[in-house]
């Protein structure tokens, strides 16, 4: 399993969860308490979560990297359609790449 900003283009995932509530000390990332990978949690990372899953970034659904460049947002075919993604919010995107 890995962050979604890091598959490459053409590479196929399904989404694991959503973790969120990282924050930085002195140039490393730490977990707050039971903040990883939650869907649905109250707080400001659970409404993160419910909107993502909103947009179709929800556990199960089976996604496709269509663009990932450096400095541009990710280019994504989820669903039946393409959305764009800021690579912030892809590395809080838990997935499973899918080996064709």
């Amino acid at each position: 399993m890995c962050p979604l900003a890091m598959l490459a283009c053409g590479e196929s995932a399904e989404i694991v969860g959503v973790r969120h509530g990282l924050r930085h000390h002195g140039g490393t990332c730490a977990h707050e308490e039971d903040s990883c990978c939650a869907s649905g949690r109250h707080g400001r990372g659970g409404r993160r979560s419910a909107r993502l899953s909103e947009m179709g970034f929800s556990p199960g659904q089976i996604i496709e990297v269509v663009q990932n460049s450096p400095g541009v947002p990710m280019l994504l075919r989820v669903r039946d359609g393409n959305m764009a993604l800021d690579k912030r919010t892809a590395m809080e995107i838990i997935v499973r790449r899918i080996l064709s």
